[in-house]
């Protein structure tokens, strides 16, 4: 006789899955019902019926298979079950309204959008990085550099420029930040291995190199600036050419020759002792730095901010430096 086995079913329950959770909007019903312990104040914050919250509780406590709230004497109180419910489920919702809220306030900061010209980018904002971050911390500032001379008005995107330029673009507010001047500089020890302080006539020795820079301002040109300073020597040809002042800047600092370099950008250098002008007088620039915006933009402070900054970053007087 086959004797026979009583076979036990073992039930697991295993957490949901994200697939399988309630619906979010009865979870929000439910969250905000039981903080105000009523349907129709939770309708009036979530701007729907209470019949709207009531049905969304109920499909709650279906998928649940337990009621969450009783009635007592015309009161709404939660049962055991919704009373474990609801803590984690309103700190839930809390984390997502900071999340969300950081996001959004994240993607609202204002944004800047400046260009800036090169040799003005590497020489002079950048060590200015820590008073741009003070004065605009709450902006979301970006730089792209150009050449000025590539500058192209109709299609010009950002919010405002630092350009060298001679005139007023149409279309634009031009602001010149601050006069410049183009000088004469080699490091002391090319002075002193060329006999040059007070001595241009110097420039006729053949072993004495000249460094230019390719520019349509006249005032880097050395037979411009030599008859500006009341020289009557002939100039030398540049033997070496650079596209750019950094670069030039760079060449001269390694004693490579003596160059006409724009006075601002080489402000430091100079009254370190890096470099020193050993004849001639500062000579003014034809393209001086101009903030270049609309005049809508020129209101933002932002923009205001970064004017500011640049015209009063304290170049020290010609005759000082």
């Amino acid at each position: 006789m086959r004797s026979s086995h009583n076979t036990s079913v073992l039930s697991i329950h295993r957490p949901p899955k994200l697939s399988r959770l309630p619906p979010l909007t009865a979870l929000r019903a439910f969250v905000v019902t039981a903080r105000h312990a009523s349907f129709a104040r939770a309708a009036e914050e979530l701007h729907v019926s209470a019949t709207a919250i009531g049905q969304q509780v109920r499909i709650l406590e279906t998928h649940l298979g337990r009621p969450l709230f009783n009635r007592v004497r015309g009161e709404l109180i939660l049962t055991e079950a919704g009373a474990a419910l609801y803590p984690g489920l309103a700190d839930a919702f809390n984390s997502m309204i900071e999340s969300i809220s950081g996001l959004i306030q994240a993607g609202t900061r204002p944004a800047l959008k400046l260009v800036a010209d090169s040799s003005f980018a590497a020489r002079l904002l950048a060590p200015q990085l820590g008073r741009l971050r003070r004065g605009l911390a709450d902006v979301d500032l970006s730089i792209a550099t150009i050449d000025s001379g590539r500058f192209e008005a109709h299609r010009f995107d950002a919010d405002c420029a630092i350009i060298a330029i001679s005139e007023p673009i149409a279309g634009f507010l031009c602001e010149p930040l601050f006069d410049d001047y183009a000088i004469a500089v080699c490091t002391p020890d090319f002075a002193d291995r060329h006999q040059l302080i007070g001595a241009p006539g110097r420039l006729r020795d053949p072993s004495l190199e000249t460094l230019g820079q390719a520019s349509d301002d006249p005032a880097f040109q050395w037979a411009n600036w030599l008859r500006a300073c009341g020289f009557t020597i002939r100039s030398k040809h540049a033997g070496i050419r650079f596209s750019n002042q950094p670069a030039l800047i760079e060449a001269t600092l390694a004693g490579h020759g003596i160059s006409l370099l724009r006075r601002s950008l080489i402000l430091e250098e100079l009254s370190k002792g890096r470099l020193l002008t050993p004849f001639g007088s500062p000579q003014p620039t034809r393209n001086r730095y101009h903030l270049v915006t609309t005049a809508e933009r020129r209101r933002q402070p932002d923009i205001a901010f970064l004017s500011t900054l640049f015209r009063d970053h304290g170049l020290p007087s010609v005759a000082a430096a």
